[in-house]
């Protein structure tokens, strides 16, 4: 008599979320960094559908990278 085997996996993914919405100039930079994974953390958590089993998210979001813009106000006839 062969005992018929049974195998699992689990395998851990690395996931990069958008980090929310555009932050202003005046906003403090560990602020954002906070915002940034909090935002996303409830990103992913609402991504996944209630009564998804065998999903847990493990450890804390790390804020890879931010992005900062200028923007003109200048208007199209040269003038302020």
């Amino acid at each position: 008599m062969i005992d018929q085997v049974v195998a699992k996996a689990r395998v851990q993914l690395i996931v990069e979320v958008d980090g929310g919405q555009p932050w202003g100039g005046d906003c403090q930079i560990g602020q954002l960094y906070q915002q940034a994974a909090e935002s996303a953390r409830t990103t992913l958590i609402n991504a996944l559908k209630p009564g998804v089993k065998g999903i847990t998210i493990i450890g804390e979001p790390k804020v890879v990278g931010i992005i900062t813009e200028s923007r003109s106000t200048i208007q199209p006839n040269g003038t302020d």
